[in-house]
């Protein structure tokens, strides 16, 4: 049963990022990733209630409470809004799989240096196989004869790329190669800091904490992208959809495959989602599959693989 419930939780992690930029075509990022951690919140708080981990909490250290707190908002405040953002830049195949990628790997070099864990000739591997998928999914296409403008672009200054209007590619990735910092780093500060929190005790923290943040700094800064979800039933029910199924149901499914599976085996597993994603991809959004895509994707989760094994 842990090895079914990480597949569940790979695909519904697919699904939730499919939907998510489907989404961020009308809504902005700061207000999905707000509402959705709000709604995945609330119904982590009725879990923790009957779990029996709320006296966790209790008796953790300062320390570990910093620490649940500070890696919610560097996961769920910054990299999930930044994530968000680059899927309206780059589609699904792209963004999906280069920031799992980098996420597991910046992770494991990070308990590397950090955490003493080690490295072997199969993290080797799985580096280069790493380097070479994501090579294959970031290399453009050649430019059409007449499309004078992206070639402009392409030939440009990495800053007037960035300002450039048609630049949105390469800020796409600028975005993704961030979102994996930060989703590495706060992976990284649980791990050092989780003390004996449980892991509803953990994610009970981390993710209110991800939400209070961007509700107080959209509303200072950004106070009617928070009202425009709800001009349209639609937004608002999909995105307390996608805070139910993906923060809440995938979240705990993790757990569950991680206590009854190992982490080790639940990891590799759970590396499958950028595979699940693509299909969807195609008949939810309409985005083109290429061979490149295909290939570095295989490559991507191939040595995700080896470096987890």
């Amino acid at each position: 049963m842990g090895e079914a419930a990480a597949l569940l939780s790979a695909f519904v992690w697919s699904a939730v990022s499919v939907a998510m930029a489907s989404i961020a075509a009308r809504v902005p990022p700061l207000a999905i990733s707000a509402l959705r951690l709000t709604t995945g919140s609330i119904i982590l708080f009725f879990i923790l209630a009957v779990s029996g981990q709320a006296s966790d909490i209790a008796e953790a250290s300062a320390g570990s409470i910093f620490a649940m707190l500070g890696s919610g908002l560097l996961a769920y405040a910054l990299g999930d809004t930044i994530y968000i953002r680059s899927l309206g830049l780059l589609g699904v195949q792209r963004a999906f799989t280069v920031a799992q990628t980098l996420f597991v790997t910046l992770t494991v070099i990070g308990g590397v240096l950090l955490l003493d864990e080690p490295f072997g000739a199969r993290q080797v591997v799985g580096t280069a196989c790493i380097a070479v998928g994501i090579g294959l999914i970031v290399r453009r296409a050649a430019p059409a004869a007449g499309a004078k403008v992206a070639e402009r672009v392409v030939h440009a200054n990495l800053v007037a790329r960035l300002r450039h209007p048609d630049s949105g590619e390469l800020r796409g990735y600028v975005f993704i190669a961030v979102t994996g910092v930060f989703w590495a780093a706060a992976t990284l500060w649980l791990a050092a800091g989780r003390g004996d929190l449980g892991p509803i005790a953990a994610a009970s923290m981390r993710t209110p904490a991800g939400a209070a943040g961007l509700l107080i700094f959209a509303g200072a800064t950004a106070p009617e992208a928070l009202r425009m979800p709800f001009r349209e039933r639609r937004n608002i029910g999909a995105i307390v959809a996608t805070g139910l199924v993906g923060t809440a149901f995938g979240s705990l499914m993790y757990v569950y495959a991680v206590g009854e599976a190992g982490a080790a085996r639940t990891t590799i597993l759970s590396s499958v989602s950028p595979l699940m994603a693509l299909p969807l991809s195609v008949v939810v959004l309409g985005e083109k599959l290429t061979a490149r895509v295909l290939a570095g994707t295989v490559a991507c989760v191939a040595g995700i693989i080896f470096v987890v094994a």
